[in-house]
């Protein structure tokens, strides 16, 4: 079945309706972010030194595991309608098989049509990841035995998902993504939880990493730059490319005039709206209205874009990194220049703040550190992605940058910093005119901030030096500190906070 195919049967089988502009409004029920306390990876003896266990990366007995994955399939087998996609995640093929048609349309939107020739010759095994997908039943209708009503479960071993009692879309990819990142390192190729774009020749591209919510998606939607992708890249010896065909973007207080590619990529047919309020007559979607979640979320294909770099072929190694991060306590200046130990020192402790549906139970932001600003997704150990990152940094001679999309003065007492104004910081380091900008040594952090920038208010360049930029360089020396080998003590001699 095709896009539109898919499409048809989710209307026929009452799971969406279409809205004003044709794309195609769903509900994913109670669950509207990413499960965390229900996903498990399997704990095979081999892996015992190679994933980072613990609270992220669960164990499950490899036996129960097996179980689950019996069950899951022998239930997809027996049921009268199920949909099948197989596309590509980077160079791994990708097979999603689903009972559910708007999630089929899902995968068809966000996996890749075809591989990267260059970057599958750094690949020598063949890869195909499988991906069950039970959205609608709980685990006990499975006839399993578990504790949960619903369960994700990874095996980086066979690169098997089974995913059950979850409809948030987020989980599809998010699965997938996760085994990219146990893989690629293998091969020494760095895979990022991190958007991407650069020029219309594939030249001075930029690596925006971050959580979800802190702007990977909105800010690397530039009209006057080409998007390589908004939320998984991966950094090879030959370039960068998008594991990705397609965009998931938030949709909170989404407007025509501040983000208009993404706009327009989401108001029409093939989209794939979740969860966002609407007019029942018109149709016509009120993407500030967050009485089911804040979590909204618009999956669509890339060539939805107008400007889209080249999917068959990587861009040029990166000239700017930048980490985004999302202030919650007005503690750190809207942007600042890192030098390569505070580079590995902030990719490490990953620091901003949970965003208010991201995650099932999180209601309002709260200070968190993720290593590798993906620590959900990136289930080894986080010193080998830190060392991945020093070896193609230095490779390439890129700046870094710290960009704070967060709240100016802290939440509850400030707005966000404005899109035009990070748009208008990140434009000045992608074209290296912030390099030439006067540049004061914070105190603190010891990293440079610039003090003037041409096209932007002073006001959004101001040093907090207060209480709470003390306070959060404690909790970025107490993260290093519970951190133990992720993170050397030159590292964090040389590139962390001193009080």
């Amino acid at each position: 079945m095709d896009q539109a195919a898919f499409i048809e049967e989710s209307l026929k089988l009452s799971k969406g309706v279409l809205s004003h502009d044709g794309a195609l409004v769903v509900r994913t029920g109670s669950a509207t972010g990413r499960s965390t306390k229900e996903r498990f990876v399997v704990a095979h003896p081999s892996l015992k030194e190679e994933i980072h266990w613990g609270a992220v990366n669960q164990p499950i007995e490899v036996e129960k595991a097996q179980q689950i994955f019996k069950s899951i399939e022998s239930f997809i087998e027996k049921q009268s309608h199920s949909y099948e996609v197989t596309k590509y995640v980077g160079c791994f093929k990708v097979t999603v098989k689903t009972l559910c048609p708007w999630h089929a349309a899902f995968a068809q939107n966000m996996f890749r049509a075809s591989y990267i020739e260059s970057l599958r010759a750094q690949v020598p095994d063949d890869i195909h990841i499988q991906i069950f997908h039970v959205p609608e039943n709980r685990v006990m209708d499975l006839g399993l035995d578990f504790p949960y009503e619903k369960v994700i479960v990874l095996d980086p071993q066979t690169l098997k998902v089974g995913i059950v009692g979850t409809a948030y879309a987020g989980e599809i990819k998010k699965s997938a993504f996760t085994l990219c990142n146990y893989l690629f390192p293998k091969y020494g190729i760095f895979p990022m939880h991190a958007s991407a774009n650069c020029l219309e020749d594939g030249t001075n591209s930029s690596v925006l990493f971050g959580l979800s919510g802190t702007g990977k998606t909105t800010l690397s939607a530039d009209p006057d730059r080409c998007l390589i992708g908004d939320d998984e890249i991966v950094w090879s010896k030959s370039g960068i490319s998008n594991l990705e065909g397609g965009c998931y973007a938030k949709l909170i207080r989404l407007s025509q005039k501040d983000e208009p590619e993404i706009y327009k990529a989401a108001n029409r047919f093939g989209a794939i709206l979740e969860n966002v309020a609407f007019n029942p007559e018109t149709r016509e979607i009120d993407f500030f209205d967050d009485s089911i979640t804040e979590n909204t979320r618009a999956s669509y294909p890339l060539e939805a874009l107008d400007c889209v770099y080249d999917q068959t072929k990587e861009a040029e190694a990166p000239r700017s990194i930048v980490f985004l991060t999302a202030d919650a306590f007005g503690a750190l200046p809207a942007v600042a220049k890192l030098d390569s130990w505070q580079a590995q020192y902030h990719f490490i402790s990953g620091y901003t703040a949970k965003v208010a549906g991201t995650e099932i139970g999180v209601k309002e932001p709260q200070a968190t550190f993720s290593a590798c600003f993906g620590a959900p997704f990136m289930p080894r150990p986080a010193s080998v992605y830190g060392d991945l990152l020093a070896q193609y940094m230095e490779r390439s001679g890129a700046s870094v940058w710290l960009l704070n999309t967060g709240w100016v003065k802290g939440y509850g007492k400030s707005d966000r910093f404005p899109i035009p104004v990070s748009r208008s910081l990140l434009k000045a380091i992608q074209s290296g005119e912030l390099d030439k900008a006067p540049m004061e040594t914070h105190p603190i952090f010891g990293f440079q901030v610039p003090t003037s920038v041409p096209g932007v208010d002073s006001q959004w360049l101001e040093i907090p030096l207060g209480e709470a930029t003390r306070d959060l360089a404690k909790r970025f020396i107490d993260n290093a500190n519970a951190l133990g080998s992720a993170i050397s003590k030159e590292v964090i001699q040389k590139g962390g906070p001193h009080i």
